[in-house]
């Protein structure tokens, strides 16, 4: 037998324990491809979202590279810890330190060209739904199949140059062992885990200085939830297990004695993987969480919105010929609309955040009778009427009927003598509370605004489109998404171009603005969630796997003194369970603490549901995992069963 013989029967011998690495490796291997098969397809630069797609890909590119060389360092530094003994026993039959190197070398050498040729054959035959879904993504009617060379050669280049320096890595981690060490494998026995109360306590400082931290400085506020999370596996969740055993009450009770008292190893032993896959699994979490608000806030604004196109004036110079292009438009695809003029000015309310749009009751009666809503009514000189959505007097609670209201900047106070609510948003101004006084007390106040202040006057001219005007969100075939977006870009290159200062304001481009940015992300989060979220459970697999060897051992001499077969089952799938899923319960503690502490610096609404959500997506495909490792694991531990 030659010495590729024998690397190749090791590594056939192995299977077992390789095929969690080996799969886990051609996905990470089938993302790249697939994602480089994108990057260089000639099609993409057709939409200006295609190129910004394939930015955001070569970004993702690097940070698959990045992780997949820390994977498989990590796996590899499991496999060679595992198969210790079995060096030294080659080691006294006469095997050299080059030759061991060189064994090792082979293998990982072996195993990384069938992960890096299953990866791309598997990249291949899903390429045909991956560009057909990409096409859909950007806009694009189709992605024609191409050969892929440049892809080809990233892919093959990259990952082989990956191995070549991981298998160099780990021949330092041979030569460093001596036989004695390599023979007792681990099989030596563990110390107790030691914990410390000061730790345990300045690791929950740290938890709460980066909850007090989230709306303030967020990177003070990683690195503080970040370090508390490490000392909360190394020292809190041990010292949690350690209490436990004081209570006999729970501690004596069935099979509790056993996994109770292993746990206290385990969580220590597994600390450093636990850390790492619970920090990984916030990062998916919060990210698709992220994506799932931001995407709901869109829906909310298009359907908060009662005005399809808003042009907003700086220069009247323009409104003429801007007017005049949107109504062509509009008039051109048979578009039924009305077009009315509204004026307000800004001001500043004492003690409240929001800025104050202040209107006279006559341009208000523009917008009830285009919306039907209810007049304003006769109003004496600072009494006035507030119109805010039933949303809007939920953050406002302190605004009603009877309140006064103390404007800075012309100082002025108005009393609100009544409250119209509406179903949605009908401030001409977006973000801005809603008063309507009368039309002498209007220009009495206008008056007082300075010309270096100008920019508190506001002229917007709406236009309402009753066949948009149903509540449901468009497709990408619709209308109102179509021409939205086509005038919204016009607006916004007259502005960078320097023909007009005006700004118009279309609620299906932004829509379709919105959309098409959240399909980027989920289209390009959701291959890296799954690649995160499978290697963080063959992290677990494999540190379980390294310690199959000690576990059988002990379940071996429990079973002599009595113990069945399904009381170890039972043991084995609690400490299972509580290593899979100890990091998904807090990287979902951790996502709601910081998305509820950050949502108003990003704009979001409601971000509890999509935390629950991507949570418990999470949360079931671990539960697959668990199911796979633990029948496969307590499947080896009852072979040794007496």
């Amino acid at each position: 037998m030659s010495f590729h013989q024998f690397a190749f029967n090791n590594v056939k011998r192995n299977a077992r324990a390789y095929f969690a690495y080996f799969l886990s490796s051609c996905f990470m291997v089938m993302v790249f491809f697939t994602y480089a098969l994108f990057i260089f397809h000639p099609d993409i630069d057709q939409t200006e979202l295609g190129a910004n797609v394939r930015m955001v890909m070569q970004i993702m590119e690097y940070v698959i590279y990045i992780f997949a060389f820390l994977f498989v360092l990590y796996s590899i530094g499991i496999f060679l810890k595992a198969r210790n003994k079995e060096f030294g026993i080659l080691t006294i039959l006469g095997a050299t330190q080059g030759q061991l190197s060189r064994l090792v070398f082979v293998e990982n050498m072996l195993i990384g060209a069938l992960s890096i040729v299953t990866g791309m054959l598997a990249g291949l035959l899903l390429s045909k739904l991956f560009l057909t879904l990409s096409a859909r993504m950007i806009g694009l009617e189709e992605l024609r199949l191409y050969f892929p060379g440049k892809a080809i050669l990233l892919t093959v280049s990259s990952f082989a140059l990956l191995f070549l320096i991981i298998s160099a890595f780990t021949l330092i981690f041979i030569n460093q062992s001596r036989v004695l060490e390599l023979l007792k494998g681990s099989s030596k026995p563990k110390k107790e885990p030691k914990v410390s109360i000061w730790v345990s306590l300045f690791g929950i400082l740290l938890l709460a200085a980066g909850y007090f931290t989230i709306d303030k400085n967020l990177v003070v506020a990683a690195v503080t939830g970040i370090a508390g999370t490490y000392v909360f596996f190394t020292q809190i969740t041990v010292l949690v297990f350690r209490l436990l055993k004081k209570s006999r009450r729970l501690t004596w009770r069935g099979t509790n004695l056993i996994w109770i008292s292993e746990m206290a190893y385990k969580i220590k032993d597994n600390a450093r993987i636990l850390f790492l896959v619970t920090v990984v699994t916030s990062i998916c979490c919060m990210a698709v969480a992220f994506i799932m608000s931001v995407n709901l806030r869109t829906q909310n604004m298009y359907q908060d919105n009662p005005y399809a196109i808003r042009l907003h004036v700086n220069d009247k110079s323009s409104v003429e010929s801007d007017l005049k292009f949107i109504e062509q438009k509009l008039d051109k695809q048979g578009i039924t609309y009305q077009v009315f003029r509204t004026e307000c000015y800004i001001a500043k309310a004492s003690g409240w955040k929001q800025e104050v749009s202040i209107m006279s009751e006559d341009s208000y009666k523009s917008i009830s009778k285009a919306l039907g809503l209810q007049e304003a009514g006769s109003l004496q000189e600072d009494q006035a009427v507030l119109v805010q959505s039933n949303k809007e007097a939920r953050n406002n609670p302190d605004w009603g009927k009877n309140s006064i209201v103390k404007l800075e900047d012309p100082a002025a106070q108005l009393h609100i003598m009544r409250e119209i609510r509406t179903e949605k948003e009908v401030s001409p101004l977006s973000y801005t509370n809603f008063l309507v006084v009368s039309g002498l007390y209007y220009e009495k106040l206008t008056n007082q605004i300075s010309e270096n202040q100008s920019y508190k006057m506001n002229d917007v001219y709406i236009f309402t489109i009753p066949a948009w005007s149903d509540g449901v969100m468009p497709g990408r075939g619709d209308q109102e998404y179509k021409l939205g977006l086509e005038l919204e870009r016009w607006g916004s290159e007259r502005n960078v171009s320097g023909e007009s200062v005006n700004v118009l304001d279309s609620r299906g481009g932004k829509y379709a603005t919105h959309e098409q940015g959240v399909s980027m992300m989920s289209f390009v989060g959701v291959f890296i969630a799954s690649l995160l979220s499978v290697c963080s459970a063959s992290f677990l697999y494999f540190k379980l796997h390294s310690e199959l060897r000690q576990d059988q051992q002990m379940y071996t001499s429990m079973s002599k003194i009595g113990l069945q077969s399904g009381e170890m089952g039972k043991s084995s799938a609690i400490q299972i369970a509580v290593l899979f899923f100890t990091p998904i319960f807090v990287s979902a503690i951790q996502t709601l603490v910081v998305l509820n502490r950050a949502r108003e610096g990003f704009g979001l609404d409601d971000v509890n549901q999509p935390v629950l959500i991507a949570s418990a997506a999470f949360l079931v495909i671990q539960a697959l995992y668990f199911l796979l490792v633990s029948s496969r694991y307590i499947q080896k531990l009852k072979r040794v069963m007496v």
